[in-house]
């Protein structure tokens, strides 16, 4: 359901249709009694056989014509209730949306609610970049609720939809039209759990179905199973997969006609080859089901509606029967259609040196991984749009990037991600389940632990700017199950140790001028501008090695170290970095392996 959708949707057409089937009905029963009467009465006059079977002929076309409009009334009914239903959840979508536009907000046809550049610019032009950084935070607070409330909005005025739907199905079951398969339909699909329903409703609404019942959902309404934590996870793929190429249609079909109606340069063009470039990542990264590669690759999330940008999570393996599962989130200047592609090869390598040291330990041969990369959610975005010349954009990601707020966005939608893999899990023991966060991707790793109960086991974090976390606990981990890693020339340490500097040359008499040395006591007055301290130096966090070592699973394989912000996860001529071979060992329930910093 969309903005766009919503606004030209003409629901008083299915009122029209409800008033045309109740004529319908009542019609077919005004010629139907004189003709049943009639042939009643005929038994004192055509007395037989041939009579017999002639008025036991008309009493069967009598109960089925009866029985139509019967079904024709109860339809009208059901398309009357569901006109008022759906009109008035329209309303409720077009009144958020008005809102938000006459208030100076963007509002994005999924639902997304920004504020605007050029409210942006105003604030700037007003207040200067200093003091417009806390205002300018407030905003995206307000767009990130009026954000809920609109796709909120729009998710009740789908199930509106889905209900009209299912009553309508329900009034034309098999019994009264043979071509109807309504009657597979023991659980109405109008009872499908909302939109934020728990994973557990979700599992339990599942399990209801009959197998033919799953198979027409993921046939016919695959936009409502794909991306649902707590259903299992070949059923999202199988969903993900039935909806990608007519995303990839529609999505090549809005590229042509932005292009002929606002021209290649324009910003439509730009955001909708962004969205078929996206997609087409996708599509590349998962590969063909029918290939080895690509049918151990399952995709868990296709979402173009929710966020700012495309959003999407494919695992290598089965969640659903892997005794190990690692989800890994991304930091800043991630995007699907850069991204995913790497970030599922980096998860094919981590899984397969998560496997290779289960290998070596006698016993736990049989044990499997799946390794997921999850872009959940819209992570800040400043270099790449800014060498896109979309400056304003940058100025904006700027701000993002030093706040928490895509974080804790990201995080809720991340501990339910969390929940749904224990949700779907086959088998009776629950996995072993690692989150894993690199840059921001760490703070909102640590802010989904943090974002109410969850089934994670072990947390490893690298090139952490924090993670809004003192202790294990706080995460909701055990003691020696947190584990941090930063290589020396990270520049990431700046986002901790900046600000400190600034706030020493400050206390000392040298200090920077400006705005800094308020934007330094802010940092350190606020728990470190909401990041928390830093991970990398506190004691309560196990260290693990980046430099070059050695493996300890029971040969010595040697294992080049990392440098800078962005080697942690890549390969260095096919032998795994000791920091891939770090996250491997702690994914693989072997901590033991792992390398301690020196």
């Amino acid at each position: 359901m969309t903005v766009s959708r919503a606004q030209s949707w003409k629901p008083e057409t299915l009122g029209l249709h409800g008033v045309s089937w109740r004529l319908a009905s009542q019609k077919i029963m005004h010629e139907l009694t004189p003709v049943t009467t009639a042939t009643a009465d005929s038994g004192s006059y055509w007395a037989g056989g041939s009579g017999d079977a002639a008025r036991g002929s008309v009493a069967a076309i009598h109960t089925k014509a009866a029985t139509i409009a019967t079904a024709l009334d109860t339809a009208a009914t059901a398309a009357t209730t569901g006109t008022l239903d759906i009109c008035a959840h329209r309303e409720t979508v077009i009144k958020h949306v008005d809102d938000a536009i006459a208030n100076n907000y963007d509002v994005a046809d999924n639902g997304t609610v920004s504020a605007s550049k050029k409210l942006y610019t105003t604030l700037v032009a007003r207040v200067g970049p200093a003091l417009a950084m806390n205002a300018w935070s407030k905003l995206v607070a307000d767009a990130a609720d009026r954000t809920i409330t609109v796709q909120q909005a729009l998710a009740d005025l789908l199930a509106a939809d889905l209900r009209a739907e299912s009553a309508i199905r329900q009034a034309f079951n098999a019994e009264v039209f043979a071509t109807s398969n309504a009657s597979q339909w023991a659980t109405p699909i109008g009872e499908i759990p909302p939109a934020n329903a728990s994973v557990e409703t979700n599992r339990h609404w599942w399990n209801t179905l009959t197998e033919a019942q799953r198979a027409e959902m993921i046939s016919t309404y695959p936009d409502l199973i794909g991306n649902r934590d707590g259903i299992p996870v070949q059923d999202r793929d199988d969903a993900n997969r039935n909806r990608l190429p007519g995303l990839i249609a529609l999505a090549e079909d809005n590229q042509r006609t932005v292009a002929a109606q606002f021209g290649a340069d324009s910003d439509q063009y730009k955001a909708a080859t962004a969205k078929l470039d996206d997609l087409n990542a996708v599509k590349k990264a998962i590969g063909d089901p029918n290939t080895p590669e690509g049918a151990e690759r399952k995709l868990m999330l296709l979402d173009t509606t929710t966020g700012r940008s495309t959003r999407a999570a494919v695992s290598v393996g089965d969640p659903d029967k892997s005794t190990h599962v690692s989800v890994t989130t991304p930091g800043l200047d991630t995007r699907v259609r850069d991204d995913i592609g790497g970030m599922t090869d980096e998860a094919a390598a981590v899984r397969a040196e998560a496997q290779y040291q289960l290998s070596r330990e006698p016993g736990r041969e049989g044990e499997s991984v799946a390794t997921v990369a999850w872009i959940g959610y819209d992570a800040p975005q400043v270099k790449k749009v800014f060498a896109e010349g979309e400056y304003d954009d940058a100025a904006a990601g700027a701000l993002d990037v030093g706040s928490t707020d895509r974080a804790t966005e990201g995080g809720q939608a991340l501990n339910r991600f969390y929940n749904g893999l224990e949700a779907s899990h086959e088998g009776g023991e629950p996995p072993h389940i690692t989150a894993v966060g690199h840059s921001y991707g760490s703070l909102t790793t640590g802010l989904a632990l943090q974002n109410g109960e969850h089934p994670v086991s072990d947390m490893v974090v690298y090139g952490s700017p924090g993670i809004a976390a003192s202790t294990p606990q706080e995460l909701g981990l055990d003691n020696g199950h947190a584990y941090v890693m930063r290589t020396d020339d990270d520049p990431i340490k700046w986002t901790q140790d900046g600000p400190v500097i600034a706030g020493k040359l400050n206390d000392s008499g040298f200090g920077l001028g400006g705005p800094v040395p308020y934007i330094a006591d802010a940092w350190t007055s606020f728990d470190n501008g909401g990041f928390g301290p830093d991970p990398a130096k506190n004691p309560n966090f196990t260290q693990l090695e980046t430099n070059a070592s050695k493996s300890y699973e029971g040969e010595t394989r040697p294992l080049p170290g990392a440098s800078g912000h962005s080697d942690y996860p890549r390969s260095d001529g096919g032998l795994p970095r000791v920091t891939t071979y770090n996250v491997a060992a702690i994914v693989a329930g072997l901590p033991e392996n792992a390398v301690a910093r020196r």
